[in-house]
């Protein structure tokens, strides 16, 4: 709350925090500017504020002087905000009559040049001293918490956080949109900075959560609502329409039929329509069947052989694929979605990738995709008109130590900058 008051008696006290602060900053000419200052009726410096003698100090003048506002400026408030509102306390002042300014981390420590480190530092006193004197006095009190933790986003972070409190007897609800907790961590391949197997962290940590007593997993759904106050609060959440009944699934697969998965409904064998191919690719098909026809779990280097083809998958290939091998063709399109280096739609002849993952953003890689798409006259995920490029984005390459890093085809690219742009098109044109 703010109040308009304009009668105060303002204690100013500058800390030398040794020599971190007055190594940098001119603590002789803040004491100087501080006594300018309106209200400012005691201004002092000492070596180290936040100890006993210095404590003492503003202890003394409370008392003395008749300070109704106190203003310290030395470390983070981090470091010793309740060390200097106990200290007006047991003087008699109310705690929230306090004000910190920080002239070490957001001063002295960010800055070289004394003269204009030292200008800073007075614009920090003057907004102390400025708010301090419209504080009122406030009373501390306690309310009930409840200790059940609501975690939303079921990525790497939601589900280190939710396993955390959950170990330490915490009732915690996790909530993810998505059918399945893991993120964006689970398409990745390796992690940055060590390139560890990104599946072999994660994958123990959601089994983890699925096991784990105090937590309770809510995905395909979301906050609607939150209400309450800090210790109490309430939130609404929305489960989304499964279809099935969760406690009798056993992940077979069987709900596949009937559901539309990629606008391909799975289809009895004598309701299935008739694969129509034309000649050459019925028989790169057939081909492709051959070597993979009775082999068992050989769906994905059918996919891979499929892709190389044809640039893509197509929808009469998909379908052939689970005819001739004889499984379900949801589980076909489910492996179809899964991997990154699949495509349900027509590339170009050449497909360049750009990495987005943090250590290729952070180092420019949303730039070098705007200059691919600048040169191209396409976006991420277009085709160019003559098939021969198409421009997609993932979420990481596998070589972050070389970010920003694109991939060609097959092909990395790595410490890549935008004036390679059209010198890399030319060279594949």
């Amino acid at each position: 709350m703010i109040k308009e008051n304009n009668s105060q008696r303002i204690g100013v006290y500058i800390c030398h925090c040794g020599t971190n602060i007055s190594h940098t900053v001119d603590i002789k000419k803040l004491v100087e500017y501080a006594r300018t200052l309106p209200d400012v009726a005691v201004v002092r410096e000492y070596k180290y504020m936040c100890s006993e003698p210095g404590q003492d100090l503003i202890k003394k003048d409370i008392e003395e002087d008749k300070l109704t506002r106190v203003v310290v400026s030395s470390c983070s408030p981090l470091m010793h905000e309740e060390t200097f509102r106990n200290a007006c306390e047991d003087a008699g002042l109310n705690r929230f009559l306090f004000q910190m300014s920080n002239i070490r981390e957001q001063c002295s420590w960010v800055h070289s040049d004394r003269e204009k480190a030292t200008a800073k530092a007075k614009r920090l006193i003057t907004a102390a001293v400025r708010r301090v004197k419209y504080q009122t006095p406030m009373e501390q009190r306690e309310a009930p918490v409840h200790p059940d933790t609501l975690v939303v986003g079921g990525g790497i972070a939601g589900i280190e956080a939710a396993l955390k409190i959950a170990d330490s007897g915490k009732k915690v609800y996790l909530v993810e949109k998505e059918p399945s907790i893991g993120g964006h961590m689970a398409q990745f391949d390796k992690t940055f900075p060590t390139l560890d197997c990104a599946a072999c962290i994660l994958t123990p940590k959601m089994v983890q959560v699925g096991q784990h007593p105090n937590i309770e997993l809510m995905t395909y759904s979301e906050v609607e609502e939150v209400s309450g106050y800090v210790g109490n609060f309430k939130a609404k959440i929305r489960r989304k329409a499964r279809y099935v009944d969760e406690s009798k699934c056993t992940g077979c697969g069987e709900c596949m039929r009937g559901c539309l998965v990629r606008n391909v409904a799975y289809l009895e064998p004598d309701e299935e329509p008739e694969i129509v191919m034309e000649p050459d690719e019925a028989a790169t098909m057939q081909g492709i069947m051959e070597k993979y026809r009775e082999a068992k779990g050989a769906i994905v280097p059918a996919l891979q052989d499929t892709q190389m083809a044809f640039n893509y998958l197509p929808e009469n290939a998909l379908r052939y694929i689970s005819r001739e091998m004889e499984v379900p063709l949801g589980k076909v399109y489910r492996l179809a979605t899964f991997y990154n280096a699949f495509s349900l739609t027509p590339q170009g002849k050449h497909v360049i990738r750009i990495c987005m993952g943090t250590a290729c953003y952070v180092k420019g890689g949303n730039r070098i995709l705007e200059a691919f798409e600048d040169q191209l006259g396409i976006g991420a995920g277009d085709i160019t008109r003559d098939q021969q490029f198409s421009l997609e984005t993932v979420n990481c390459l596998g070589c972050c130590g070389q970010s920003p890093v694109i991939a060609v085809d097959e092909k990395i690219y790595g410490y890549f900058k935008q004036t390679d742009v059209r010198e890399l098109i030319k060279e594949y044109s």
